[in-house]
């Protein structure tokens, strides 16, 4: 059984550069939409039980381009993969130093909230998997941060998880689970090969642009 955890497509606040948390609930960008379909084709032919997501936009529109793939199932969407709140940090530069931040969400409660997730939804899941069934979680970089650490520790016998470093945008983590033992038997960890020459898709005059949103509306897919 495999578990893919998906990072959401670059966001406007991505290529601004600035932080955006739980507090921004900004789309896609042009880019982002073509990362987003490109991460799709990953799934193709793949034998997909679930799909979670953060309910944020830029979760909700790249895990609707998975979803594409898997007509038989719904999107289930989840509070608990939300990302961080980084307080008045929210909307600015993340290359220049500011004060203290003042309403940022505890790292801790973050954590608290992940392994809820885990211990509650996705390991039900994982345990009820058949051997070449897969599901798939899409949310932001310091919720899958969390996320990967809880899985290693869950199932650990390949050691603990002290990597630190976020998904690029579009990018995955693949995790395959050995249901027999319940041991973790391979990480492949920010995979972004897919996204080879996306860039060059795009137009010049589209980079960082709002992803046009005359498109099918994110509640046709949720449930």
């Amino acid at each position: 059984m495999r578990i893919y955890l998906v990072r959401h497509a670059e966001s406007t606040d991505n290529y601004r550069q600035v932080y955006g948390g739980s507090g921004r609930d900004v789309d896609l960008t042009e880019l982002g939409m073509l990362q987003a379909k490109e991460i799709a084709n990953v799934f193709d032919g793949l034998s997909v039980r679930s799909i979670y997501s953060s309910p944020l936009l830029r979760a909700c529109r790249t895990a609707s381009e998975i979803l594409n793939r898997c007509p038989s199932i719904a999107l289930d969407l989840s509070d608990l993969l939300i990302e961080k709140h980084f307080g008045s940090l929210e909307g600015k530069s993340y290359r220049t130093k500011h004060g203290e931040p003042v309403g940022e969400e505890p790292i801790n409660l973050v954590a608290k909230r992940v392994e809820t997730f885990y211990l509650e939804i996705l390991k039900k899941q994982i345990l009820q998997m058949g051997h070449t069934e897969c599901v798939v979680v899409v949310s932001h970089g310091v919720t899958l941060d969390y996320m990967l650490r809880v899985i290693f520790k869950d199932f650990n016998n390949l050691g603990v998880y002290t990597n630190g470093r976020f998904l690029s945008n579009a990018a995955y983590h693949l995790l395959e689970i050995d249901p027999s033992s319940e041991q973790l038997i391979s990480a492949h960890l920010n995979i972004d090969s897919h996204l080879v020459g996306v860039k060059k898709k795009v137009s010049k005059i589209l980079i960082g642009a709002k992803y046009d949103t005359k498109q099918t509306k994110m509640d046709l897919f949720c449930k």
